[in-house]
């Protein structure tokens, strides 16, 4: 089995989905489901695994790279932070704000090793 099928196969099963069940939740058949499971399905659509990444709670770039449709170059440091969808606004908030904390102490390191280069020159 691929490794896209393996994914897809054991979060369907975690789910207690069928086949069909699952099929229906992304308006394809039980017979696409299990070609995309086994590998017979080589190029699966992507609105097809789109679909199948929100019934399976998978990010979409989760399938996307495992049928290597994309590349992990290909995905925004923005968009590889999982889970902020599982957060409240608050947390959200807080999180957000260490990440602008980390960046303005980027940004200060940055400064620091400038000017002592300046400085030694």
């Amino acid at each position: 089995m691929n490794k896209l099928g393996t994914l897809i196969k054991q979060r369907r099963e975690k789910a207690g989905l069928s086949l069909k069940k699952l099929g229906d939740a992304c308006g394809i058949s039980d017979s696409e489901v299990m070609k995309i499971e086994n590998g017979t399905r080589k190029n699966p659509n992507w609105v097809t695994l789109c679909e199948m990444a929100k019934v399976l709670d998978f990010h979409p770039f989760e399938l996307l790279l495992a049928v290597g449709y994309i590349t992990h170059e290909d995905i925004h440091p923005n968009a590889q932070i999982h889970g902020l969808d599982k957060l409240s606004a608050n947390k959200i908030e807080t999180v957000q704000t260490f990440i602008d904390f980390i960046a303005v102490h980027e940004i200060n390191r940055d400064l620091s090793q400038k000017e002592a280069i300046q400085n030694e020159l």
